[in-house]
């Protein structure tokens, strides 16, 4: 099986991350699969952005948590990357589905604070179920909690834990308990005996987040299943893992 190919944040290398010329820019580059970030909105919908609090990528101050989803869309999501981009707006994950239905799988990463996990859980195994993308999509986190509120609404859901500390088996046990499909440590924690002891356990490894060439054909070599990097372009045509 081909190494997966896999945009972070859209091609957040050459776009403002997590906007629609981002996701438009990685299917243009013909990815397998787009990573993203979503949180819940006060008005109970998921939107696409990665901080919890308004400010770097956004025009705006505050938590994304106490605004509506159209509050937030009507705000400039691309003039910090460059002026060119000015008319960029926050993304719902609905919106996201429609534009890649049937072109590129999803690896959605939750981001909303522990008080809204249950919530997030539900909001988006209902749409993933409603828009017929659940076994397409990859849920993954850095949140143990976030994930096993997914678990706990679908034993279908496949699930990703993200890590990124030295301290591997706090990783492996967190997988096991959740019955994860993968682990998604970062690249520069992986070496072969992680990919063995991954194979041993069934789990898929993707990696985040590998900008360098050299580093792409390194984990490329150890035979990782998918790379997740800013800049999809130089992800080429990559072997099978």
């Amino acid at each position: 099986m081909a190494i997966l190919r896999i945009a972070h944040r859209g091609a957040a290398g050459t776009r403002p991350e997590l906007t629609l010329p981002a996701f438009a820019r990685a299917l243009e580059l013909d990815v397998d699969m787009i990573e993203l970030d979503v949180q819940l909105t006060r008005d109970g919908q998921l939107v696409v952005l990665h901080d919890r609090q308004l400010g770097r990528t956004v025009a705006a101050t505050g938590a994304v948590r106490e605004r509506t989803l159209a509050e937030l869309q009507g705000l400039d999501a691309g003039t910090w990357f460059d002026a060119r981009w000015a008319a960029a707006r926050v993304p719902s994950l609905d919106e996201v589905l429609a534009l890649t239905a049937g072109r590129a799988e999803l690896n959605v990463e939750i981001k909303s604070p522990p008080p809204d996990w249950d919530a997030t859980a539900e909001a988006l195994l209902a749409l993933l179920e409603q828009r017929g993308r659940l076994g397409g999509t990859i849920i993954s986190s850095f949140d143990i909690g976030g994930l096993a509120a997914v678990r706990a609404g679908s034993p279908a859901a496949r699930l990703g834990v993200l890590w990124h500390n030295a301290e591997l088996e706090p990783m492996w046990r967190a997988a096991a308990a959740l019955a994860a499909d993968a682990v998604h440590p970062h690249w520069g924690l992986v070496d072969a005996a992680l990919i063995a002891a991954a194979r041993a356990q069934r789990r898929r490894v993707i990696v985040w987040t590998v900008n360098d060439p050299d580093a792409i054909a390194a984990m490329a070599e150890l035979g990782v299943d998918g790379i997740i990097s800013d800049f999809p372009e130089r992800l080429g045509r990559l072997p099978s893992a």
